[in-house]
């Protein structure tokens, strides 16, 4: 589980862009060109239109779709496997988050038996023939 925000997608922007291109482009001098920039950004203070002018899209550090409720926020968790082509991943918003909560609580709010009800004999109460 992760938290991810603005400000973290900027934190850890320039590792992210190196584990993307680094390696299988070493030679592409415009994406090291921009790994270079990244690096640079003081990222306690860089903004994300900061990273849009280096990277030269918004992608990068923006807000993130909630898969539940299929809106956009500035601050999601990351549940399940780290992402990756056949992971199993999600991403949800705190108001999503709440109303899972609430269908729990609403769950251990009912009756909960403590064991399970006997089974009916349907020759129970009736005489045997001779």
């Amino acid at each position: 589980m992760k938290l991810i925000t603005i400000r973290s997608q900027i934190l850890e922007v320039a590792d992210r862009w190196r584990e993307q291109y680094a390696m299988r482009y070493a030679d592409d001098l415009d994406k090291m060109k921009i790994l270079r920039e990244l690096e640079k950004l003081d990222k306690e203070t860089a903004t994300a239109k900061d990273v849009e002018n280096i990277i030269g899209n918004n992608s990068w550090a923006c807000k993130q779709e909630c898969r539940e409720c299929k809106k956009n926020y500035d601050s999601i968790v990351e549940l399940g496997d780290l992402p990756d082509y056949e992971s199993s991943t999600t991403w949800v918003c705190l108001k999503c988050l709440k109303k899972a909560v609430e269908l729990f609580d609403e769950a251990e709010s009912l009756p909960h038996p403590t064991k399970s009800a006997p089974v009916a004999d349907e020759n129970e109460g009736k005489s045997k023939a001779r």
